[in-house]
């Protein structure tokens, strides 16, 4: 049966460890196909990201661009605000109705996993995929005790890059080369993103 993830997140900017923890995925879960999914504004969040969604989604294309493993999805950008998981994993079934669907999450995303939209219902429809860096001892939530076995962890060696990071650095003028996509890297001198004077 084939696999496919769904990697979601505001990407905002994307940077190699997004692209380091989907790879990792991929390999350990034998996926076909991961979707980047752009949220238009994540629900959890009280503020929409900083750069427009259009220039989200082209950073997010120069960024998987080469790679026939990874792919993109509008789902989000394209429907009204906030961008629920479960709304974007009901349209990939759709889309794949014979699929195995994984969700791809960072470690730390799983901790306030129980406070996401109708959770429940989205465990019943697709497996939890969650990078594990090597060393970190975080305690598995209690409050998803009862999920266990919809959850994998797979290896992930991890890296210390942070979109809010690379956006600091930006305006501070710091060089932000080998953090995210040489190209994505250009695109964001080019139109002058997350600097100063940049419309946030």
């Amino acid at each position: 049966m084939k696999r496919v993830g769904i990697y979601g997140g505001s990407f905002d900017p994307p940077h190699m460890g997004h692209l380091l923890l989907a790879e990792s995925a991929r390999e350990e879960l034998g996926l076909e196909k991961v979707f980047f999914v752009p949220a238009r504004q994540t629900p959890l969040k009280d503020r929409f990201p900083l750069a427009a969604p259009e220039n989200r989604w082209e950073m997010l294309n120069l960024s998987v661009e080469g790679n026939p493993f990874f792919a993109t999805s509008r789902v989000e950008l394209d429907r009204e605000p906030p961008s629920y998981t479960i709304t974007t994993v009901r349209y990939f079934r759709r889309r794949f109705p014979e699929a195995e669907l994984w969700l791809i999450l960072g470690e730390d995303i799983l901790e306030e996993f129980h406070r996401w939209y109708r959770y429940r219902e989205l465990l019943q429809l697709t497996g939890v995929s969650v990078g594990k860096r090597p060393g970190c001892q975080r305690k598995f939530p209690a409050a998803l005790e009862e999920y266990r076995e919809k959850i994998c962890f797979f290896p992930h060696p991890g890296i210390e890059i942070s979109s809010q990071g690379i956006r600091d650095r930006i305006r501070k003028g710091q060089s932000v080369k080998y953090r995210l996509p040489e190209k994505v890297r250009e695109y964001i001198v080019k139109c002058r993103l997350y600097t100063e004077g940049s419309k946030e």
